[in-house]
């Protein structure tokens, strides 16, 4: 859509050059601005720029001033792009259609510059906030922040502090929400278990049925047992610090000569589970370099005025783009083969 826009700009730009420019000024700034639309198609924006700049210099123009524009939000430069298409927009007598494609620059990149807001809420409410080690003021906030890599610190009396790294984009709305987690009065204890629907004792009292959330206890050790009927119970001991959450899911195992599944062997089950946690884990980890890489490129796009940055800006999407595959694909067959050696656990012969 820019494209085609700033082609028909262009066509309808030649009965309007002139004025006090010379016949070999006016010549030079239509043959730069046609290499200018022919380098803004190929995407070589830093190329266009300069044709329509000097084009501009040659013979000024509203409909040079949008293109330019154009040519900076297409490099990432909303700040200039802004001052152009203004220029344009405000210049005296300006045609509907230049007016137009100039306002619609505008509205875009005013957006683009717009400062990333922050949406702070924690349970409970009450947190001092810092970002970037300034005091912003309490939970729940809302405000607006610089764009790049932010630190966001939460902090409120009796519960652990929490910290946080979050790359703020322009034009952008980043609603944060902390469970803050007691401190220096015992931590908490979650667990799960497949099936579900199992007694959870401590030191042999009942604490509820899974799944059990945020239970919360002493700091100290604890002798931690999930039992089902037609189940072997699964006893563990486990040890919990203040401030510490800790998470536990447990797979029971039907007893021998119970259920319809005594007769079926169980290792291929935990085969398949086994290969499918690892291969889901390696996804994840293709996964944190994606999104490793997308942080790069955007750092890069946002950071660098270099053109010779386009490559390394190239290579790092390209990148992405292969470690998102991958993880797509690791986490996908990893979850279907754990669902299949959960089914082959649980499902009835």
């Amino acid at each position: 859509m820019m494209r085609r826009a700033l082609w028909c700009l262009l066509v309808a730009l030649w009965p309007a050059l002139g004025g006090a420019a010379t016949p070999d000024e006016v010549a030079k700034a239509r043959e730069l601005s046609r290499e200018g639309a022919e380098a803004f198609r190929a995407e070589d924006y830093e190329k266009a720029l300069g044709h329509f700049r000097e084009a501009n210099r040659l013979v000024p123009h509203p409909n040079l001033d949008v293109n330019i524009g154009r040519c900076y939000e297409a490099l990432q430069q909303p700040d200039q792009a802004l001052v152009h298409c203004k220029i344009a927009l405000n210049a005296p007598g300006v045609p509907a259609s230049t007016r137009a494609a100039a306002q619609q620059c505008v509205d875009r990149v005013t957006t683009a510059l717009a400062r990333p807001i922050l949406e702070l809420k924690t349970t409970p409410p009450g947190a001092t906030v810092r970002i970037d080690g300034r005091l912003m003021g309490k939970t729940p906030w809302r405000g607006g922040v610089e764009p790049g890599r932010r630190q966001i610190d939460l902090e409120l009396e009796g519960y652990e502090p929490k910290s946080s790294v979050l790359n703020a984009e322009r034009g952008q709305t980043y609603p944060v929400a902390e469970a803050l987690t007691p401190a220096a009065v015992g931590g908490l204890l979650s667990v799960a278990s497949l099936p579900p629907g199992a007694a959870v004792t401590l030191d042999g009292e009942l604490v509820g049925s899974t799944p059990v959330r945020s239970f919360q206890l002493a700091a100290r050790s604890y002798v931690l047992e999930v039992s089902l009927a037609g189940y072997a119970p699964h006893t563990t001991t486990l040890t919990i610090a203040d401030g510490e959450h800790i998470e536990r899911t447990v797979t029971l195992v039907p007893l021998d000569g119970v259920g319809p599944g005594a007769a079926r062997p169980k290792w291929p089950a935990w085969a398949l589970m086994g290969a499918g946690a690892a291969a889901v884990g390696v996804g994840a980890f293709f996964g944190v370099e994606a999104l490793g890489s997308r942080q790069d490129a955007d750092e890069l796009a946002r950071t660098s005025s270099d053109p010779g940055d386009r490559a390394k800006y190239d290579q790092l999407v390209s990148d992405m783009e292969g470690q998102q595959v991958t993880a797509d694909v690791l986490i996908l067959s990893g979850s279907a083969a754990m669902v299949g050696g959960l089914t082959w656990l649980l499902w009835p012969e």
